[in-house]
């Protein structure tokens, strides 16, 4: 006797405990227990447990119990005579009635018959976290007005700079006001409703954007937003670019020879070609003047000799006439320390042929007036060493008597030519050396008698 009781015990702890185990670590699924292992259990909780087990059978019963519609309910006078039998059933095998409190601990009628009704399905562990709902507001289509159309002023691709606006629109029957808004990109406006306002006017078109337009309409009915066409939004361009770092190719320099930046360092980048013929050009002055290609400043002539100025406001612009919207980059300060009215510059020699400029060797300069002289890429081994020279004369066909002038190289304190009628004299520059030789600026000083004096270069 004690070892089936023993049995039963073993049983009644393994079935209480997998339902324990069910009803924790389950998946919110109902399970079904075989009958036969329900009425050991009540075999062995009458023997053992007598009332006490009760609350745990209840609880099997209600697991293992199929799913009911409220109208299939266990009826509460067969739940109520199922007690009295049960409280019968103790008095008769001599023991106390039970308590109120023992009452009160056991499962009344109403929790034994709540079943989980069809249409209560408990939901299942592979269910998808709930959808947020849509975000709103003026760049969220919300309450459209039928009948109201409204668009971009233009269509396709967008050129950057293009100005953006609301196309021509009516208001509808009750409508008193309409506000402009766009979304700078979709994704934006899906994720923060990101808006940003504009009126008929409009904006500049930017590179690489998409613009998508809404009109919120304030009628008698409500307010109502509209998305206009495209829905899509306008796609824009890439907007040209320059690329590189801006340097300049002498710097300390005067304004006649490297007041130039190197334009091979700075490059034009327009992958969707909208500027056709663009070049680079160098701006200063609060970009109000165009640096010259030659390097020489227009208010340097007339200013007093030595003189010296930086430069710190030059960029690199793109001009392009089919691109409105600026492009630039910023070149170093560039410090100038002697103007020049003229320039000699030759290359690997020092004859006419070899030199540029108007006057090729020679420079023909009037009163405050300079020229700068220089060779560049002398490889030549022979003509190491040389000294080169300005010979200059007064000219024109002025009779006066006296005649002076006064030519400084380099600042220096000057050398001075007098004569009657006409004046010439020599003046040495330096010797050559191979690879650049820049030799500086000769400046006229002092002019008296003639209107100009003309010099020529050479040895």
């Amino acid at each position: 006797m004690q070892k089936k009781l023993r049995s039963l015990l073993a049983l009644a702890s393994f079935v209480a405990a997998t339902a324990i185990f069910f009803i924790a670590c389950g998946d919110g699924e109902m399970i079904e227990l075989d009958s036969g292992k329900v009425e050991l259990l009540d075999t062995a909780g009458d023997i053992l447990l007598g009332d006490k087990i009760e609350g745990i059978k209840s609880s099997v019963r209600e697991m293992s119990a199929p799913a009911m519609s409220s109208s299939e309910q266990e009826d509460p006078q067969s739940s109520s005579s199922q007690q009295a039998t049960q409280s019968s059933s103790s008095n008769d095998d001599g023991g106390d009635p039970p308590s109120s409190s023992s009452r009160a601990s056991q499962p009344s009628s109403s929790s034994q018959a709540s079943t989980p009704s069809s249409s209560s399905k408990p939901a299942s562990s592979s269910s998808k976290a709930p959808t947020p709902p849509p975000a709103t507001g003026d760049c969220i289509e919300e309450n459209p007005k039928s009948g109201f159309n409204c668009a971009w002023n233009v269509t396709g691709t967008l050129t950057p700079g293009t100005t953006l606006k609301p196309a021509a629109y009516t208001l509808p029957s009750g409508c008193t006001a309409v506000d402009w808004k766009f979304a700078p990109d979709t994704s934006r406006m899906v994720l923060m409703a990101a808006c940003e306002s504009t009126d008929d006017n409009g904006f500049k078109a930017e590179g690489s954007n998409t613009y998508v337009l809404f009109a919120k309409l304030t009628c008698s009915d409500g307010t109502h937003t509209n998305a206009c066409n495209p829905k899509t939004g306008l796609s824009s361009k890439r907007s040209p670019e320059l690329q590189g770092e801006c340097e300049w190719e002498k710097n300390p320099t005067t304004t006649a020879r490297g007041g130039t930046p190197k334009k091979a360092n700075i490059k034009i980048v327009d992958p969707d070609n909208i500027c056709t013929g663009g070049k680079v050009v160098y701006k200063y002055d609060g970009g109000s003047k165009t640096w010259p290609e030659s390097g020489i400043l227009s208010e340097w002539a007339g200013w007093k000799r030595p003189q010296s100025q930086t430069y710190s406001d030059i960029e690199a612009t793109l001009s392009c006439s089919s691109f409105s919207q600026p492009v630039k980059t910023a070149c170093p300060a560039l410090k100038v320390d002697a103007g020049s009215d003229h320039i000699i510059e030759c290359t690997g020699d020092w004859n006419a042929a070899a030199c540029g400029g108007a006057g090729k060797n020679s420079a023909t300069l009037k009163m405050d007036e300079c020229v700068e002289i220089n060779v560049l890429g002398l490889d030549k081994a022979h003509q190491n060493g040389i000294e080169l020279v300005m010979r200059c004369q007064a000219a024109g066909n002025e009779n006066e008597a006296n005649v002076s002038y006064t030519l400084s190289l380099n600042g220096g304190t000057g050398t001075k030519c007098t004569g009657s009628y006409s004046c010439n004299n020599t003046i040495s520059i330096g010797k050559t050396h191979l690879g650049d030789n820049e030799f500086g600026t000769l400046c006229l000083t002092q002019l008296a008698g003639k209107s100009s004096v003309k010099c020529d270069f050479g040895q």
